[in-house]
């Protein structure tokens, strides 16, 4: 596929196609860079990776697959999974040949699995908190330590210190006494 739309970002040429692993490259200088699949073809805006409609206009940048449910660049002709067309008038016949008994349960079995991504991308986050915490107090309790250190030094120079000043004020007297 040829995009005309976009601009290299090292020459400036206004044609980029699509390698086989779904890099885009400047048919010019043969720079490769970025993915498709996140690219706005309304603006041509390039989206962050995850994302499902565009940062900038809002459209949306990828679809679903109907047979196979996967996540597919807008203007793919092909799935990027089962290979099936995903022209919108196949999708429109195929919807008509599914009751509407099998779209709902095709829809619950969806939301089944991205609830279980959601929860796994949730437990994940967690893990990830926890151990942040758990560095953060460890962190902490060295610095504590680190704390009674310098106040047990500087607590041990203070007793010298009073000792040294009454053994100086003790021996000052005993001199005076025996000066006397």
């Amino acid at each position: 596929m040829l995009l005309q739309d976009l601009e290299c970002p090292n020459c400036g040429a206004n044609e980029l196609e699509t390698t086989e692993d779904g890099q885009l490259q400047c048919t010019f200088c043969g720079s490769s860079f970025g993915e498709l699949t996140r690219i706005c073809p309304h603006c041509g805006h390039y989206n962050e990776e995850g994302a499902r409609h565009c940062a900038r206009c809002g459209n949306p940048i990828v679809r679903d697959c109907p047979v196979c449910g996967a996540d597919n660049w807008v203007l793919a002709e092909h799935c990027i999974r089962c290979g099936r067309d995903l022209d919108i008038i196949a999708q429109i016949s195929q919807r008509w040949q599914q009751t509407t008994r099998e779209r709902l349960e095709a829809r619950r079995e969806l939301v089944v699995r991205l609830k279980e991504e959601e929860e796994q991308a949730s437990q994940q986050r967690m893990a990830e908190l926890l151990e942040a915490e758990r560095l953060r107090q460890e962190a902490l309790a060295l610095a504590a330590r680190e704390r009674r250190r310098r106040d047990r030094q500087v607590m041990t120079a203070l007793l010298v210190a009073v000792a040294l000043f009454i053994a100086i004020v003790a021996l000052m007297l005993i001199l005076s006494l025996l000066g006397n």
